[in-house]
């Protein structure tokens, strides 16, 4: 059997579909059929997913967790393993404390969750008490627009390619942020459909009435704090039963105009709330890679709530691909100077942004990069050996990946080409922004 929290507990809206989590990747309902909870989270195909993970077979969307887990990385379900006694249980390693009392209440929380109880498996039916995590997405809308993302969750990346004609070496490279279809499902496609504010509140007035035991409400983007369906959400979701024992999560660019004292009220009345910051990048190419953004707006953003608000925990989150290895140093060197916890994430689509294509050309250059950032981290956080051993767990997840995985050299090609594609469409140039690498005659060199 192949037990996942979030099969058997989870909903998550995006944008225009509705799955059990945000790696699943097929159509479980699209929202055109149902947007109700207690519609959904019996319906015919979560329960058919459930089957084949009962027998020991991977949905068909869940390749991506079986793609990491077969080659010995952490999965996402892995983030709760059942454990002995047949409770859910969050692994301590990704429970780290701070010297802060917040992050100390957060360590210490009971984190085990008999949701087995809940699970009828003649019907592969799960009692409403089962419903624990929901995650919306409401739509596309953002202030930005990333290299490593694409219009299915950026509407500055809509809009950048409102006008945009591929010519035929896009179309030969089946670059598909370029040409609209990467992180699309299938033709038929609905990710960039949005939930209303109303359709957002009558969801949650459902989950109010009909699920109790709801623990965990995630939020994605899009840009949440450019979005105005966020607040009023949040302001409906406090009259939950459950509200006080509630874990708010939401991931941001914290880069947009928004009030930080309103929205620190609005968090005020959950159990706790996590507030992850995808950064992304080191201050030197901020701007050029979270294109829409500064890194002086950013920090001064996180210094001000930092100041109103002490029970909120605040990390940093590093999605990384071939961006972020060519200054590896200088990304994490950044995330000191903003002083808060970071963990990592791996760009593996598309495989021409993959980290892991530098060592190609520049392995011996990479290996120094890394180790140099290493020490970076030992002396940075000479002192704290909790907050150096998990600084040091999340750099040697990307470190591992990188040193591990093997794609096609040609991918390498198609990030040269995405590169000078999307330099031409964004109105920006690569060579003001990096200084270890630089492009000459549409070739990567090292030159320093």
């Amino acid at each position: 059997m192949l037990t996942c929290f979030y099969a058997l507990g989870g909903i998550n809206y995006k944008n225009g579909v509705i799955t059990t989590c945000p790696r699943q990747a097929d159509q479980l309902v699209y929202a055109n059929e149902t947007i109700m909870p207690s519609d959904i989270f019996n319906h015919q195909n979560f329960r058919k997913m459930r089957q084949n993970l009962k027998n020991g077979i991977w949905p068909s969307g869940c390749n991506t967790c079986e793609w990491m887990e077969n080659n010995n990385l952490k999965s996402m379900r892995k983030d709760y393993v059942l454990n002995s006694d047949n409770y859910f249980h969050k692994p301590e390693k990704d429970e780290p404390s701070n010297n802060d009392p917040q992050h100390t209440k957060i360590k210490d929380e009971k984190t085990d969750i008999r949701l087995i109880e809940c699970y009828d498996p003649t019907t592969n039916k799960v009692a409403s008490e089962g419903l624990r995590h929901v995650e919306f997405r409401f739509s596309t809308a953002c202030n930005f627009s990333c290299l490593h993302c694409s219009k299915v969750y950026s509407s500055g990346w809509s809009k950048k390619l409102k006008n945009f004609v591929p010519d035929q070496e896009v179309i030969m490279n089946d670059l598909r942020q370029l040409l609209g279809t990467e992180h699309r499902h299938g033709p038929n496609d609905r990710n960039e459909m949005s939930l209303s504010t109303d359709e957002s509140l009558k969801i949650v007035e459902d989950l109010n009435e009909n699920f109790p035991l709801l623990q965990y409400v995630d939020f994605a983007g899009g840009e949440l704090l450019y979005q105005k369906q966020f607040f009023p959400t949040l302001k409906k979701l406090a009259e939950h039963p459950n509200a006080k024992n509630i874990k708010i999560s939401f991931h941001t660019n914290f880069n947009a105009n928004f009030d930080v004292s309103v929205l620190s009220e609005h968090l005020e009345p959950f159990g706790s709330s996590t507030i992850i910051i995808s950064v992304d990048a080191g201050r030197t190419f901020y701007s050029y890679f979270r294109h829409g953004g500064t890194w002086d707006k950013l920090k001064e953003n996180i210094k001000e709530f930092k100041k109103i608000n002490d029970f909120s925990w605040v990390d940093l989150s590093c999605t990384t691909s071939i961006y972020q290895m060519l200054d590896i140093y200088d990304v994490f060197d950044s995330f000191y100077e903003l002083d808060l916890n970071f963990d990592a994430s791996i760009v593996q689509t598309p495989q021409y942004l993959d980290p892991s294509l530098l060592l190609y050309d520049f392995y011996d250059e990479t290996m120094k990069d890394i180790e140099r950032t290493y020490e970076l981290i030992v002396k940075r956080e000479k002192g704290d050996s909790e907050k150096s051993d998990f600084s040091k767990y999340w750099f040697n997840y990307i470190v591992d990946y990188v040193k591990n995985t093997k794609i096609s050299y040609k991918h390498f090609n198609r990030f040269l080409i995405y590169r000078k594609k999307s330099d031409e469409l964004w109105n920006q140039n690569f060579n003001d922004y990096f200084e270890n690498y630089q492009i000459k005659d549409d070739e990567l060199i090292r030159v320093k």
